[in-house]
């Protein structure tokens, strides 16, 4: 998933457990954590876990399922919400084939990673439909394995001479060895393969996953697109417990230390328990979307209403074991959370001239937050307190586009007002106090041009900034501590992005394909007044780059070379250089990483042969400092695979 968000300028993604299961998207400088600050979506509906309570991607749409990416990163963004201060991804699904086709996919790979795919799909009558079953497993990079189970099953029929259904129904499973805790600063300098700290730490999630998705064509300018949706995902998180020893006594008195006791916060003692994160989460929504295209005076109007009701809850308990393996122990934490969120837009695309374009755009978003508390630690004890209390916010947000040019010139600029609304948990206190929190608001602006000057060569350039009036930040970023979010103030991210596509093969009239695209970001991402005016935000590199080269041969034959680079980060708002002994403070250094693919389409067979290596100079870099220590990047991985695709009645 990560190699195909790379190839758009300004989007970053990080790594988290070297398999990809876990988006970590940034967009124009924003911190790529959890991907929380960009709405990620599949087939048009908000995938995250609560959307506006919790918006962290602990779950992302398998890429076995996609068939493309959208991204919108401009005024278009107000057709989307909420959590858009940095833009929109959406995952579009696999369509039903025409005719009845068949899929096998098999890859083994080092680390004993395994990966099984098979996909049916066919046209009965006016009933199309496809289903596809996957597994994939591994060892895991420095032995965090995991196990993956997905279902996705798609089926379109008409409702009416004019009107046409789509359910889509999926199931998706995981248990990985996800941890929270990373490598020391002398641990990552003595042995930065080492094995996980934390190997009895589990990861589990369930998610189930419905939509309908109903199209009325009421004449051939206006049609009316409904959509329902609704998904429940299931997560325990088993961590071990751990601290920091400060005291001589407490390095005794610790059953297994690791680190270096002779540095300061240089060790982690890791005791015999666990603490379960036992959440479960439920989101319904609807969203009908009317789309009608007219004329007034000679102008051409493509008038776009939309609105959506949604519903999301959660139950999050905490429990302590008595043994680091155990999956039950006492409860510590009970507490639930509910949201009804109502959003309303409009936005018109008015042709005043065929080579003018002007865009403008209206968004209503308001959420009320409902949070119960039901047990919580008092004075080190967990106690039954039965606290309840309310939040809501509420903004109006616009936005506005203009392209000016013909599809092989034209310049573009544009502004819009992104949203996110603050977590649940942090807009009402434990106390269950309104805590004052306010949106995050940002006003985004984008100049640019794009040409076409050759079928062979494609361009583009982009200037952005994006101002925050206020950005939530935690407490102390640089903790790596689950902390709570408070009134950051005001930021702003400003810089470029360019992209470049040249169809070297075409334009030298060769007899095969070859490909060269790249991309190059630069962010500038600061406070703005305060303590820390003018310092850099954490996690957002001023420079990133990525380019691939792709070659295909009528023979069957076809490579890709792709190489992204991602620039020096601070990890802390004062913008230490120097790492202190926990791992969690300091400068990441600038890193690449290369990736080769090589394969050979048979076409009588329908067989492809495929061997991919991923970071094929096996360099070991640091990716992250959080949430509470050094995790480095996925480390070289070779894997070959094999693919049967068999369509019935195709000629070969």
């Amino acid at each position: 998933m990560g190699e195909l968000a790379r190839r758009v300028p300004g989007v970053r993604v990080r790594e988290e457990e070297g398999a990809g299961l876990r988006l970590n998207i940034g967009v124009r400088g924003l911190d790529p954590t959890r991907s929380r600050r960009v709405l990620l979506l599949e087939d048009g509906v908000p995938i995250a876990i609560n959307p506006y309570g919790e918006p962290d991607a602990y779950y992302s749409t398998p890429v076995e399922r996609i068939r493309a990416i959208e991204v919108v990163k401009g005024s278009g963004s107000i057709l989307f919400g909420p959590q858009s201060v940095g833009g929109v991804i959406n995952f579009l699904t696999l369509s039903a084939p025409s005719e009845a086709t068949v899929t096998i996919d098999g890859q083994l790979g080092e680390r004993l990673f395994r990966r099984t795919l098979v996909r049916y799909g066919d046209t009965v009558g006016d009933t199309r439909f496809v289903v596809q079953a996957m597994y994939k497993g591994s060892e895991g990079i420095r032995g965090m394995s995991f196990d993956v189970g997905d279902f996705f099953g798609k089926v379109s029929f008409p409702t009416s001479q004019r009107g046409e259904a789509t359910v889509k129904l999926s199931v998706y499973s995981e248990s990985s060895g996800a941890t929270y805790v990373g490598l020391t600063d002398w641990m990552y300098r003595e042995d930065p393969r080492r094995p996980t700290l934390s190997p009895d730490d589990r990861f589990n999630v369930h998610r189930y996953d419905a939509t309908i998705t109903h199209e009325q064509q009421f004449s051939s300018n206006t049609k009316l697109r409904t959509i329902v949706f609704g998904h429940i995902t299931d997560r325990v998180w088993r961590r071990q417990n751990y601290y920091r020893p400060k005291t001589d006594a407490e390095v005794s008195a610790c059953p297994r230390l690791e680190g270096d006791p002779t540095l300061s916060n240089g060790t982690i003692c890791f005791i015999d328990r666990s603490t379960l994160r036992d959440r479960k989460y439920d989101v319904f929504g609807v969203e009908p979307v009317l789309n009608t295209r007219f004329e007034t005076a000679g102008v051409r109007h493509t008038l776009t209403l939309g609105t959506r009701y949604m519903t999301e809850g959660s139950r999050r308990r905490q429990y302590v074991t008595q043994t680091v393996k155990s999956d039950s122990g006492d409860l510590a934490d009970d507490e639930s959370h509910r949201t009804h969120a109502f959003a309303a837009y409009a936005q018109d695309r008015i042709a005043f001239r065929d080579w003018l374009l002007v865009t403008p755009g209206l968004r209503l978003e308001h959420a009320d937050f409902d949070r119960v508390i039901g047990r919580t630690s008092v004075n080190g004890t967990p106690t039954d307190v039965g606290i309840e209390g309310q939040s809501s916010s509420t903004s109006l947000l616009p936005g506005l586009g203009v392209v000016l040019g013909t599809p092989k010139l034209n310049a573009f600029a544009g502004f819009y007002q992104g949203f996110a609304p603050p977590r649940v948990s942090t807009a009402i206190t434990n106390e269950g106090r309104d805590a004052q929190l306010g949106a995050e608001q940002s006003t985004n602006y984008e100049l640019g041009v794009r040409a076409a000057p050759a079928r062979w060569a494609r361009v583009e350039a982009t200037l952005f900034m994006m101002n925050f009036q206020n950005q939530l930040v935690s407490g102390t970023l640089a903790s790596g501590d689950e902390s709570e979010y408070v009134n950051g103030g005001a930021t702003r991210h400003f810089g470029g992005e360019a992209a470049a596509t040249v169809k070297i093969a075409k334009a030298a009239k060769l007899p095969f394909d070859l490909d060269f695209t790249a991309q190059y970001t630069y962010a500038r991402a600061t406070f703005v007044g305060g303590l820390f005016n003018d310092h850099f935000l954490p996690y957002a590199p001023e420079h990133s780059a990525a380019a691939i080269l792709d070659f295909d041969h009528p023979i069957g034959a076809g490579a890709q070379l792709a190489w992204s680079f991602t620039g020096d980060q601070y990890t802390n708002e004062a913008n230490s250089v120097d790492p202190d002994g926990s791992g969690r403070i300091g400068l990441i250094p600038a890193y690449q990483s290369i990736d080769l693919a090589l394969r050979y389409h048979h076409k009588k067979t329908g067989l492809t042969a495929s061997l991919t290596i991923k970071n094929l100079l096996d360099d070991v870099v640091m990716v992250s400092r959080r949430p509470d220590g050094i995790f480095t990047g996925n480390f070289r991985q070779i894997t070959g695979g094999l693919r049967w695709e068999y369509q019935v009645g195709k000629k070969r």
